[in-house]
Formats: C-alpha cells, sequence, structure tokens
C-alpha cells in the first residue's frame, strides 16, 4: 500500500516555508500538520475587517436577474422539504477496515456436534476476520464490520463514533507488538466458541453469544448464581459488547509463534500448529493438552526451520480423530489418534509421512468412501483407519491424488516368555492385529500456479444448477476441487471416481478443468492473487480472499446460452481494507446511491448504498450497508481526483500517471482518454449543464459542449472538450481527448480545479496562497482572491449565490463574493488545515473538513458553527453530497462514513419531549393538590426534577408520622424501584445530605432502601457503592452534631430538675414537664440523681449534713469523658 504523503505528495507546505519553494513535488495530498503548529499572526484579517463592512451587499451581487430568480425559487422548493438551517447530523454506516490479512473463517451451516438447540443460536451468517491484533465480526450478508472480538462495537472506526477515548494508545500499542494481540484463531462447529492464541502465547476460549460485561446484570445474574444458572446465549450478530473470555488454558508451550488453529468437527477437540513444527491436541472440556506432535526427520537434510505447521486439517468425520499435518518442508504427516490409542509410545506417531512435495505443503482435503470415514473396528477387534481418497496441494504447483487403504498386520511383538505360547490373552480371546495405514499417490497434476487454497466441493454446491441437462456436466460421481493461488484465478477441477476393485490407477481419474473465473472477474497476478478459500453455507458460494483483503463472493453458473459451459460468476464483494481514502465523488441519478472512491491505489472502486433518507432503524444494518459493485481499472498510477458528470452517465479520474480517464459508469468501461500534461495530474472536474453532454461534433470541439478541466503539478490548466454522448456511448476503443485551452495557471502547485454551476467560470487553488478565477471560453483572468495565509485546499461555487466557498492551510474557510472578488466571510474553528468545503442544498450553509478529522457545519449568515462532528480519526481528504442531502465522508484513516441530516428528527423529538413535560408537570401539580403524594413521587422521579421529590418525600413522611406508620411508604415504593431509578433517588440524597436542613430526609430515605434491598445486593449493583460512599462523610457529620445536641440537652435536664428542687415539696408543673419530655426524666438512685440513664450526680436528697462544705465529689459530668475524674 503506497502511503499517501510520500515523497512524491509532498508540499511547499509540509515544510512550514513561506517563502518561495522550489519542490516540484505535486502538494494535492499532503500533511499539513507541520504547517499547523506554526505560531498564527496577532493582527486580524485584513478581509476579517471588510466582513462587517460588506455583509449586507455581498449576497445579492448578481449579474443575471433570471438566473437569481430560478436560484431563489429552486432555493425555496428545497426549504420546504427540509430544514432551513441544519444543525445536527446522524452516521448511518461507516465502511471501516474489517480486514488487515491473515486468517478467515466462515460461521457453519450444519452442527456436527452441538447438542442445543436453541432459539437463541445466531442463524444469520458471519464471518470472522484477523484485523490487526483482534477479531472482526462481520455481517457476511451486508459486509457490515458489527464488532471486534477484542474490544466490541467500540473499535477505531465503529458505529459508536468517538466513543472510544484511548484508540491511539491502543494503536500505539498495537504498533509496539502488543502482548495481547491474536495471531491465530480457529470457530467451533457450533458457531460459538472462539480459540484464539496471543502473541504471548496464552491460549483462550472466547463464547461469542455472551457479552463480557454479562457478570453485573442486576438482578439477572443474582438469580443466576442462586440457581446456578449459566448466561442465556444471545446471537452473535446483534452483541455490541466484546466477547467474554470462557476460559484460559494457559501458555501454549511452543517455543515459536501459533500460525494455525483447527477444532475437529465434535467441537471437543482443536490442534495448535506453530513455526517451531510442534502441534499440540487440546480438549475443550477438560481444559489441557492431550498430545504432542513433533515432527520427524526425513534424514535427508534440511533444517530445522524448514519444519514449520503451514495446514493443519482434521478428517471430517466426529467418530475419527484423524489429523494431517502439512509443513514447509513439504512433507505431511498422518496421525490417527484412536489407532494407537493404548500404546502410549506410539499414540504421538504418525501412521503415514507423506514426502512427494518439494515446496510447502498448502491444503489437503478426505474424500471419503462408503463407511471409510474412520472410527470403526475391523472382526479382530483392531481400530480401522478408513479407506477412501486424499488430496494435497502445496507451492510446488502440483495436486497429488492419494489413495488410502489399510490391511492388519499379526502382532510379532508379543511377550516371549516360554510359560506363554498361546496366542490368547488371559482372558481366553485372541490378540487384536495391528492395521497397517497405506497412502499411495496414484496421480499428479501440475497447476502452474502456487496453489495456495484448495476446496473439496461437497454436492450440496452443485445442486444449485437446475437444469435438465446439468447431468451432462456434473454427475454425482463428479469429485469437484476448486483450487486458487497467485495467478489471482479461481479455477475448478473434476475428476470421476471408479471402482475399488479395478485396480489402484482406476480408483480415480485425473483432474481435468472444469470452470474458472473469467477475464473481467478474476484478480490478477499483477495484484497479487488469492490466498485462501472458503466455502459458505446458505448460499452455497465460493468464498475467495485476494492480496489485498477483499472477499469476493462467487457462484457457478452457466456462461453461455445453451447451458452446456460452466463458469464462477462474481457476485458480491466485501472490501476488507481500502487504504488511504483520497477523493471521492457520489454519481448521481441513480436509484441506489453510488459513490466512487479513489484509495492510494491505481483502481477506483464503486459503492453502492440504499436510499439513506428511506432506511428505518429496524433495517438499519440490511439497507445502509455501503456494498461494493465494481473496479474502475485502467490506470498506471495511483488516482488521485474524482469528479461525476451531473447526468450519472460519465466519471472522470486523473491520476500520477499523467492522464485523465472518462468511464462510461452504467458499463464500467473506459471511454475516453486524456494525456498531455508532464506530470501528475492533481485535480479534475467536468462542466456542470446537464444538457452540454449531448452536444457533439464540431460545436463540442469549439468548446459548446460538455469539457473537463484539469491541473497539474506541471502548474497548468487545460480545458478538453467531451465528443459528445453519442461518441462517448458507442465507442469500442478509447477515445483520445485533445486540450483545447491549456495556460500556466499558478506560479506553484495547484491543488484544486472548480467549475462554476453555468459553466462560465473555473476556479483553482494554489500552494501560492491564492484563488484564481478563469473564463471557460478562453482562459482569461477574471480575478485572484487573495487573503490566504497558507495554500489553498479546496474551492466551491455555490449553486445559488455568485460565490465561492475556499478552504486553506491557515484554518480558515473563506467565503468570496465573484462579483468584486473580496472576502465576505470568515469561518475559524478548526484546529489544522481545511482540506474540503461544500455547500449545503440551501445555500444557506457550508460543510468543512480538515486535517483534524473534524466536519464542521457552518451557517452563512449568522457566520456561526452549528455543529461539529468527529467524524475520523485521520484526515479528512474526500468530502461530498448526494442529492438527497446525505453525506459522505472518507479519511486517511481507511473509514468511509455516510451521514443523514436528522435536524427534523431531533427539532421534532425535542418539541415532544417538552409537550410531554408541561402534561407531566401538569399532572404533578394535580397530584399534589389532590394530596396522591404516591403517585407525586413517581412523576416527579421521571420528570428529573429533585426540588419536587424533596417536597414531596417531605409530605410523605409528615403523613406517616401522623399515622404512626414510620418509613413504611418509602420502604414500599423503594422495594418496586428499578435500578437506575435506586440510582437517580440517591444520588439526590447525596446532594441533599450535604446540607443539615434535608439531612434527616435524606437519611430517611437511605434507610428505607438499606432496609428493603439486602446490603450484598446493593453492593453488585454498579455505580451504589460510590454514591454511597458519598453519603457517608456527611451523614457522620450530621450524627456528630446530633449526638453533641443530646449530649448538651443533659445540662439542659439538669438544670431544670435544679430549678425544680428549689421549690421544695411543690411540684406545680413539674410533673407535666417531666411527662412531656422526650429523654429519660432524673432518678434519685440510692442517693444520686441519674440522668438519661447513665448520668449519676449527686443529689439534695441524699446529702448528710457533715457534707456542707465543698467537696470535689460534687464535680457534674455530662455526656462521655474522655478521662477519669481526679477525685478519690
Amino acid at each position: 500500500m503506497t502511503p499517501k504523503n510520500d515523497d512524491e505528495l509532498s508540499s511547499s507546505e509540509a515544510s512550514g516555508s513561506e517563502g518561495d519553494s522550489s519542490s516540484n513535488e505535486v502538494p494535492m495530498k499532503d500533511d499539513d500538520d507541520a504547517s499547523d503548529q506554526q505560531d498564527s499572526d496577532g493582527d486580524a484579517d485584513t478581509e476579517q475587517m471588510k466582513e462587517d463592512a460588506n455583509n449586507s451587499d455581498n449576497s445579492d451581487s448578481g449579474d443575471d436577474g433570471s438566473d437569481d430568480s430560478e436560484d431563489e425559487v429552486e432555493m425555496n422548493n428545497s426549504s420546504s422539504q427540509q430544514p432551513a438551517i441544519s444543525k445536527s447530523w446522524t452516521a448511518l454506516t461507516t465502511h471501516s477496515p474489517c480486514y488487515t490479512g491473515g486468517t478467515v473463517a466462515l460461521s457453519h451451516e450444519n452442527n456436527l456436534s452441538s447438542t442445543s438447540t436453541s432459539d437463541e443460536e445466531s442463524s444469520q451468517p458471519f464471518i470472522l476476520a484477523q484485523r490487526g491484533g483482534d477479531v472482526s465480526i462481520i455481517e457476511a450478508a451486508t459486509g457490515l464490520l458489527l464488532r471486534t472480538v477484542r474490544k466490541g462495537a467500540s473499535f477505531e472506526g465503529g458505529f459508536a463514533l468517538g466513543e472510544s477515548e484511548n484508540e491511539d494508545e491502543d494503536d500505539a500499542e498495537e504498533e509496539t507488538l502488543d502482548a495481547e494481540a491474536i495471531t491465530a484463531f480457529a470457530l467451533s462447529p457450533n458457531n460459538r466458541d472462539l480459540i484464539a492464541v496471543t502473541r504471548s502465547h496464552l491460549v483462550r476460549k472466547y463464547n461469542l453469544t455472551i457479552p463480557a460485561d454479562d457478570g453485573v446484570n442486576e438482578e439477572t445474574d443474582k438469580k443466576r448464581v442462586k440457581k446456578d444458572e449459566k448466561p442465556e446465549p444471545q446471537s452473535v450478530t446483534s452483541i455490541k459488547q466484546p466477547a467474554k473470555v470462557a476460559f484460559s488454558f494457559g501458555k501454549s508451550g511452543h517455543k515459536l509463534p501459533v500460525t494455525k488453529v483447527a477444532f475437529h468437527p465434535s467441537g471437543i477437540f482443536f490442534a495448535t500448529g506453530s513455526v517451531d513444527g510442534l502441534v499440540k491436541i487440546w480438549d475443550t472440556r477438560n481444559g489441557y493438552a492431550t498430545h504432542a506432535l513433533h515432527p520427524t526427520s526425513d534424514m535427508s537434510g534440511g533444517g530445522r526451520g524448514r519444519y514449520a505447521v503451514t495446514c493443519i486439517q482434521w478428517r471430517p468425520t466426529s467418530a475419527s480423530l484423524i489429523l494431517a499435518i502439512g509443513r514447509e518442508d513439504g512433507s505431511i504427516s498422518i496421525h490417527d489418534l484412536l489407532l494407537n490409542a493404548q500404546d502410549t509410545k506410539t499414540a504421538s506417531m504418525p501412521v503415514a509421512v507423506l514426502r512427494d512435495h518439494i515446496s510447502a505443503v498448502t491444503c489437503v482435503a478426505w474424500l471419503s468412501e462408503g463407511n471409510g470415514g474412520g472410527g470403526s473396528t475391523t472382526p479382530t477387534g483392531s481400530r480401522k483407519h478408513g479407506s477412501g481418497i486424499f488430496f494435497s496441494s502445496g507451492r510446488d504447483s502440483v495436486i497429488n491424488t492419494w489413495l488410502i487403504s489399510e490391511e492388519e498386520v499379526a502382532d510379532t511383538n508379543g511377550p516371549k516368555s516360554k510359560k506363554r505360547r498361546k496366542s490368547k490373552d488371559d482372558d481366553g480371546t485372541k490378540r487384536a492385529a495391528s492395521v497397517k495405514v497405506m497412502y499411495q499417490r496414484i496421480r499428479t497434476l501440475p497447476v502452474y500456479e502456487q496453489v495456495e487454497s484448495m476446496l473439496l466441493l461437497p454436492r450440496r454446491f452443485r445442486q444449485s444448477l437446475e437444469t435438465s441437462g446439468k447431468n451432462e456436466v456434473l454427475n454425482r460421481k463428479l469429485v469437484v476441487l476448486a483450487t486458487c493461488g497467485t495467478t489471482g484465478v479461481v479455477r475448478l477441477w473434476k475428476a470421476t471416481t471408479g471402482d475399488k476393485d479395478a485396480g489402484i490407477q482406476n480408483a480415480v481419474t485425473d483432474l481435468s478443468p472444469l470452470a474458472s473465473q473469467s477475464e473481467s472477474d478474476a484478480f490478477g497476478e499483477e495484484n497479487g492473487g488469492y490466498t485462501s478459500l472458503h466455502l459458505t453455507g446458505g448460499d452455497k458460494c465460493i468464498l475467495a480472499i485476494d492480496a489485498e483483503q477483499n472477499m469476493a463472493f462467487m457462484q457457478l453458473d452457466w456462461t453461455n446460452a445453451n447451458k452446456t459451459e460452466l463458469g464462477l460468476v462474481s457476485d458480491r464483494a466485501i472490501v476488507g481494507h481500502n487504504g488511504e481514502i483520497l477523493d471521492l465523488a457520489v454519481i448521481p441519478g441513480n436509484k441506489d446511491q453510488t459513490v466512487a472512491v479513489a484509495t492510494n491505489s491505481s483502481q477506483v472502486r464503486i459503492f453502492v448504498v440504499a436510499d439513506a433518507t428511506n432506511a428505518s432503524e429496524s433495517d438499519e444494518h440490511t439497507h445502509t450497508a455501503l456494498s461494493p459493485r465494481g473496479i474502475l481499472d485502467g490506470h498506471t498510477a495511483i488516482v488521485l481526483s474524482l469528479d461525476a458528470s451531473p447526468c450519472g452517465r460519465y466519471l472522470a479520474t486523473a491520476g500520477k500517471d499523467k492522464t485523465m480517464r472518462i468511464w462510461n459508469v452504467p458499463t464500467r468501461t473506459c471511454v475516453a482518454v486524456a494525456t498531455g500534461h508532464t506530470e501528475a495530474v492533481g485535480s479534475v472536474a467536468l462542466s456542470n449543464k446537464i444538457g452540454c453532454y449531448d452536444v457533439g461534433g464540431k460545436s463540442a470541439e469549439n468548446g459548446a459542449g460538455a469539457f473537463a478541466v484539469t491541473v497539474s503539478k506541471d502548474r497548468t490548466l487545460k480545458v478538453w472538450p467531451l465528443p459528445g454522448s453519442a461518441v462517448l456511448d458507442r465507442s469500442v476503443e478509447e477515445t483520445i481527448l485533445k486540450a483545447r485551452l491549456s495556460i500556466r495557471a499558478h506560479e506553484k502547485d495547484i491543488n484544486i480545479v472548480s467549475v462554476a454551476p453555468n459553466d462560465s467560470l473555473i476556479a483553482t487553488g494554489s500552494q501560492d496562497k491564492t484563488v484564481k478565477l478563469w473564463k471557460s471560453s478562453d482562459l482569461a483572468l477574471h480575478g485572484t482572491l487573495k487573503g490566504h495565509k497558507r495554500g489553498v485546499w479546496d474551492c466551491q461555487f455555490s449553486q445559488h449565490d455568485r460565490v465561492l466557498a475556499t478552504g486553506s492551510g491557515d484554518r480558515t474557510v473563506k467565503l468570496w463574493s465573484i462579483a468584486d472578488c473580496s472576502c465576505v466571510r470568515t469561518f475559524q474553528g478548526h484546529m489544522s488545515s481545511v482540506l474540503r468545503v461544500r455547500f449545503l442544498a440551501t445555500g444557506l450553509q457550508l460543510l468543512s473538513s480538515g486535517s483534524d478529522g473534524l466536519i464542521k457545519l457552518w451557517t452563512i449568515r449568522t457566520n456561526e458553527c452549528e455543529s461539529t462532528i468527529d467524524a475520523h480519526d485521520d484526515k479528512i481528504w474526500a468530502l461530498d453530497l448526494s442529492q438527497t442531502g446525505t453525506l459522505f465522508s472518507g479519511g486517511a484513516d481507511s473509514k468511509i462514513a455516510v451521514w443523514r441530516d436528522t435536524t427534523k428528527e431531533k427539532d421534532d423529538e425535542k418539541r415532544e419531549a417538552e409537550e410531554k413535560n408541561i402534561l407531566m408537570e401538569q399532572t404533578l401539580s394535580n397530584h399534589l393538590r389532590h394530596k396522591r403524594y404516591e403517585q407525586a413521587l413517581d412523576l416527579a422521579l421521571e420528570l428529573d426534577k429533585p426540588h419536587q421529590v424533596l417536597k414531596v418525600l417531605n409530605d410523605i413522611l409528615e403523613k406517616d408520622a401522623a399515622s404512626s406508620r414510620g418509613i413504611e411508604t418509602l420502604q414500599k415504593h423503594a422495594a418496586n424501584w428499578q435500578l437506575d431509578r435506586l440510582v437517580q433517588i440517591l444520588k439526590y440524597c447525596r446532594e441533599w445530605n450535604t446540607r443539615a436542613r434535608n439531612s434527616h430526609i435524606a437519611m430517611l430515605v437511605v434507610k428505607a432502601i438499606v432496609t428493603t434491598i439486602p446490603a450484598a445486593k446493593l453492593a453488585t449493583y454498579q455505580g451504589v457503592p460510590e454514591i454511597l460512599a458519598g453519603i457517608a462523610p456527611y451523614a457522620e457529620r450530621h450524627f456528630d452534631r446530633l449526638d453533641g445536641m443530646v449530649g448538651n440537652s443533659y445540662l439542659l435536664d439538669y438544670t431544670l430538675f435544679s430549678m425544680g428542687s428549689i421549690h421544695g415539696e411543690s411540684k406545680e408543673g413539674y410533673d407535666e414537664w417531666i411527662a412531656g419530655k422526650k429523654y429519660l426524666p432524673p432518678k434519685v438512685v440510692e442517693g444520686r440523681i441519674q440522668i438519661g440513664g447513665s448520668l449519676v450526680v449527686e443529689g439534695k436528697k441524699g446529702r448528710n449534713n457533715d457534707d456542707s462544705d465543698n467537696s470535689e465529689s460534687d464535680v457534674i459530668t455530662i455526656g462521655d469523658s474522655d478521662s477519669e475524674s481526679d477525685s478519690e
């Protein structure tokens, strides 16, 4: 993948120099981070000073009154369909990198060993693919990246845009060899379990149907623990959380990285193979390794490094444990783990070693005959290996066919003791004879390419052809193989099985070609070829993975009208990785929105998305996914720029190969080529009048028809007249275009070119910080727009007013009047260079994207930023709007995002929420007026009004206190509160508890909660322990305050008691005070006064006459004393 900001794309701006530059590099796709970090001038722009002065007279500066009236009518019509001012945009879907190379696995259609028949089992097919150090889960029908195993839906570039806050840190960890990165994985036959091996040699089992955070689910998890139940499985494609680690096997025991993992058809065992040549067999039920299969030397030389495992394949029968291991040295080891299971010395030894390949073995396959699948026994009791046909392929460009046979061999290794001469065991039965397994090579087919993958197609794949003559081409005795390799063509081979009694050579015929891809559908050898093949379930398709991380689905179909020749026809494709998105253009006029995307490659990819404005939320994944629909292949270097004609029939592309090409969109063919630039063509634009494309002949050559304009690294501007639709639609060969006009437009590299809506003007933006306006008829200079402090990256004409918008490396967007070439608006807000600018359909707002990965929405009249969309993680080079108002964006992060204006929906939701709020507030007032406190409490909590909740709680407590019910009403409410409601009321209590005036209410509510819900259950609720921890400090402070108040009240009690004793025997009013007192009355106990039940002081009644003098024993202690009295 060629990087975008390489030497060929560098510019003077990247160096941050303000002076003249002698660089001859194209600046159109450069990194402005260096220039963005320079200090900006402190003085305001001169154009900014003009902005207020020219605020009122520039928007109406039109020369043609009729055009202005038409524009006004069109603007009014569009404004009646959508809001005049847009404020909110929502991501419909994103096409994020889902596959970066490595292992790919498809969900299985038939669960051979699955005993579960629950409805939760996912029936929707999905694809697992390596994505860096993670495994992505892709929806097979749409190619939509749903989630990853380690990060869930918060992966970089997922649905939750901007939710992951540590994505940059995660990426940095992956770049520095993340120890948790997954190097190999395998999917179990039941589509639930995933075995993954990390770079640190840890072997883990993930459960794809259970989220990783399922263990903190409120009450369901509590009930599950009580009943000892397992979490209920969900659909693999519906979960958004990371996958749950069900079990960890520990270290793998391999010395070098594990590259291959394969599940046994039963789902009980799996094998891991590494670069060191060791293969280990693991038991998923018990969690340990059962066998260690080491490579065997052929004693013919060769280093130990050639023993690296290149393929692992189990025999597809659940009753046997037969494993084939292909290695780098060309050997194939066949292990039968049940054949010699009783003998520990030979249990791990191969039953056969095949050494006929001279290069790495990439794939093997079994074809069983009758009951030859293995697992049965002979009449003598020995275990059978099974017969059949065995195929092997490798990078030595051949496919070998092997015949499997076996024979019983008498056991000659019995004991030689003289006392044991019988051939029977102690129980009287005959000793079982051993079985000798033989693999004989009977056929060798040279395929003249390095075979990377091979599939044995089952009979259900061939049944997709429904015709009476199909048996003439395919019959039940045919063996069909699919192969792919370095030539980039998927081919099918057929052979006929014969009679076993007819001889070894007649067991199967030679493989002969059956079908293959056409040249137009084949990936090609120059692009790297295919890397693997997979067989889908329900679609009966072959999935081919190519070297550029694309996934192509193809079906077997007839290629001629007579239905006598078969071929592999491409059905659909999934783009695993786009690379850096340099430009995109929405092609108008199609029922399904079509977008052309230029990546850092010589090919242009065509994507189709359904009508995004009509997509419903329930069908989001089905109708808003970007699906590739073709490739435009013709350029010999990276394509840098795209533009579509307003009629939607033609697409112009330009790139580093110094050419500009015109493509017919419906036929996906190149119809015209323009050559003449001496350097890379950085930008291209087509004329905007639809009727001009039908003009041909001399009129078109003289400039009356449609045209294309290009700007190049050679700093020239060229105008290319198009020959008209009659020539472009019917030409068999590519038409050579000739430039009608050419001029040296700027003194520095030109970044962008744009054509006015009426085709009268052409605008060019350059690194010399200026934008020039040219007349399209003769390229005469109309005016120069000066004011930017850095190079201009984009310029766009408005469809409604005679204004031009520009985006520059100085982080600003400027709006210019075409009439007098003055700046009328300056929009500031981007943190780095502004790369793209687009007008919305109404012409009242602007969209801009920058190197900071943000898209900003500006209102021209108010000069304010209405919204900022965190769309990408890198520079946004591509931005375009469709006729339906859908926004497409693409950036250097390889992500294409589709956005929809949701201002109307958000306004409707806000208005409905306000109406509902008013109605609920009125209902709350009615409840309070009629003293229906229970209903008022629920409504106040729903409205999230803490003050009203406090008032209602106070009324409830007063009502319960009057009826001596305590906190019974609060406890009843607490028992019915859900987790979110419980967290809400506890947060209220935390705030109320900070003030002494409301602390009593807060503590009573907390008491009602903790006395209703067990503490162990409260501790499991997310967020509740933290809230209670915030309540505790203030509660302790309030308790200390009340405790001190109670202690002080004892002194008041004693004072009042002493005052009552002055009256002597008269107790008038004193008994009434005692009866109404909240605290315990003082008592005389053994001559001492006891107050509060714990404090004792000496009273007057118990005194002796001798004690009339002052004594230290008369000291009165109020409250608890921290030190003992010193009195004796």
